[in-house]
């Protein structure tokens, strides 16, 4: 084995590198000096009291997880209250929002709308249930499109997989529960993922964080495990979204954190933005400054794309561009916590 390939091979093993088959783009947000989450949850219409707990507790452990957070709760179970605007206005108003999405102090603020309950689909349109008027795909889209903002959007209902289709875009993440409008049957997806975030199992990748991508493969595997210990044919399949080609990717895709195949007909897989943004942190905080962040994001890329072309490549190439890689990222980011070195 030649020594660059050796020396390639432990600096891969000693910085916990989980990457994707294909990386994102890194654009002038990722140099922001610090960011802090703008969140809301929006709990919808519940139908039945059954489902109508499964809900509140699923925002619960968001409102836990993220407790840190500028978070706020719209909670549609809740037919007792009385709301000054009703909620779709309300969701749409929020996603709309941009004074506060930058602040002075050079703070970007990601949104992150978390939507839990159920959804509907017809040929014209689809729906987020909600108490009052449902919102829409399309509404969503645009009142997303006035804001430039790191977003992160996860409908856990069913018939949510045209969300993708309508949101999908450049530093957007969006998770649906479903692939299609068609699975029109109550999904589990989003009780699972609620479960997911903050679980210290979930760190697939043993870096003392979880990620949104690693939350995602959680969840998908919770719920396929579901359907097979009840002997039923699976009626729901999750998508992940976030390199703005509208097609998604399911978890059957990874095994573990690591990606096992490649998508058809040239398309890049998802995951390498989701895997950078962590949901929870059990290790050291992240005490890089701007540029170092801004550096490694660089160098992440350069390392995906080098893995990405592995067969266009001979083996000693090969090693010796991952090798010098990681040497300037293990320059840049010497203090950051493992975590944040692999995402």
């Amino acid at each position: 084995m030649a020594w660059h390939k050796f020396l390639s091979l432990v600096l891969i093993s000693c910085l916990g590198i989980t990457l994707g088959l294909q990386g994102h783009k890194t654009s002038a947000i990722d140099t922001v000096v610090q960011t802090k989450r703008s969140v809301l949850v929006v709990v919808g219409a519940a139908g039945e009291d059954e489902f109508g707990k499964i809900f509140r507790e699923s925002a619960d452990r968001w409102r836990a997880a993220l407790q840190a957070d500028d978070l706020t709760l719209l909670d549609g179970t809740d037919l007792g209250k009385s709301d000054e605007k009703e909620h779709r206005q309300q969701i749409l108003d929020w996603c709309s929002r941009t004074d506060n999405d930058l602040n002075e102090s050079g703070i970007l603020i990601q949104k992150w709308l978390v939507m839990i309950g159920h959804g509907t689909h017809d040929r014209n349109s689809s729906k987020f249930n909600l108490k009052g008027p449902d919102v829409s795909s399309e509404a969503i889209a645009k009142a997303m499109s006035t804001v430039k903002a790191k977003w992160l959007v996860i409908d856990g209902s069913s018939s949510s997989g045209p969300f993708i289709n309508s949101l999908s875009g450049e530093n957007r993440i969006i998770i649906t529960a479903t692939k299609s409008g068609s699975e029109q049957n109550y999904s589990r997806f989003s009780e699972y993922l609620s479960k997911s975030i903050a679980d210290p199992s979930t760190d697939l990748d043993h870096d003392d964080c979880v990620s949104i991508l690693e939350a995602f493969l959680a969840a998908s595997n919770r719920v396929a495990q579901f359907y097979e210990n009840e002997g039923r044919l699976a009626s729901e399949q999750a998508l992940l979204d976030d390199n703005g080609d509208s097609r998604g990717t399911p978890a059957a895709f990874y095994r573990g954190a690591r990606p096992v195949k490649a998508p058809a007909n040239g398309l890049k897989l998802d995951g390498a933005l989701a895997s950078r943004t962590l949901v929870s942190n059990f290790g050291k905080p992240d005490v890089r400054t701007a540029e170092e962040r801004a550096q490694s994001d660089i160098l992440f890329d350069q390392i995906e794309s080098v893995r990405y072309r592995k067969k266009e490549l001979n083996e000693d190439e090969y090693y010796l561009e991952l090798e010098h890689l990681f040497l300037e990222l293990a320059k840049v980011s010497p203090t950051a916590p493992t975590g944040m070195r692999t995402k």
